[in-house]
């Protein structure tokens, strides 16, 4: 099983491509300058799903089975402001469609699977989730003075508006609280929408969580099954009980 993954050296990147290789999943990453360690199950290749030619994006597209993307914007003026403001969406957009031209000639045995890391503060309008006034009023600021969440807006909503009609292309956003740093795996709850506020109460979920569940989807059929087309919400279990699907089905 061999899974993309874009953003492979930001923070939640890296743990994702180690909980991978731990596993004994094969990885092709694109990078731009850092680079990840060395590892015989790891293909780093320079680039990115913007700036490479589609003749080796098509390739590539053609060894994976699942997409994983941790792409985020960089916390700098140029990285928040600068282009492409819509970086996430046109990085998915853009493998996509090329998956979609490339499947006319090249059918899947079975359908891609796209992962995307998004956050709390996106809404899943397929379920209406109820918000206050005064949080709608704050996520409207931020939409014009923060790009970034924008673009994580956008991005979802491709897949959930542009991709329902495409049996061959699955997807799961995943939508982590406030991101924290831990070193260890901790217990993490999953449920269909958030459970508070993303503004006035915000949770939060460590990286390290949310790379091991980004990359037990990619392998675990069942889960993945679960939450196709859907946009779980994924927060540290603050009294340290595990919940899987069992408990939010």
């Amino acid at each position: 099983m061999t899974i993309l993954v874009l953003g492979a050296t930001g923070a939640t990147g890296q743990k994702v491509v180690d909980d991978l290789l731990k596993n004994g999943q094969t990885v092709i990453a694109l990078v731009r300058q850092t680079h990840l360690k060395d590892h015989p199950l790891l293909e780093q290749i320079h680039g990115t799903a913007l700036s490479l030619d589609e003749g080796t994006l098509i390739k590539i597209l053609s060894n994976v089975e699942s997409i994983i993307s941790c792409l985020g914007h960089t916390l700098s003026f140029k990285g928040i402001y600068g282009a492409p403001k819509m970086l996430v969406r046109d990085s998915i957009k853009h493998l996509c469609q090329l998956e979609i031209l490339a499947q006319k000639s090249r059918p899947r045995l079975k359908p891609l699977k796209l992962i995307l890391m998004n956050s709390t503060g996106n809404q899943n309008l397929d379920l209406a989730e109820p918000i206050s006034f005064a949080q709608q009023c704050v996520l409207s600021l931020i939409r014009i003075l923060v790009p970034p969440h924008l673009d994580n807006e956008r991005a979802a909503n491709y897949l959930r508006v542009q991709l329902p009609k495409n049996k061959k292309i699955k997807w799961v956003v995943v939508r982590p609280d406030t991101l924290i740093n831990e070193k260890r795996l901790t217990p993490y709850n999953l449920s269909p929408s958030p459970t508070r506020s993303a503004i006035f109460d915000a949770g939060k979920t460590s990286r390290i969580n949310v790379a091991n569940f980004m990359a037990r989807l990619s392998r675990e059929e069942y889960l993945f099954e679960y939450w196709q087309g859907k946009m779980p919400v994924i927060y540290n279990d603050e009294i340290g009980v595990y919940h899987d699907i069992k408990e939010v089905s």
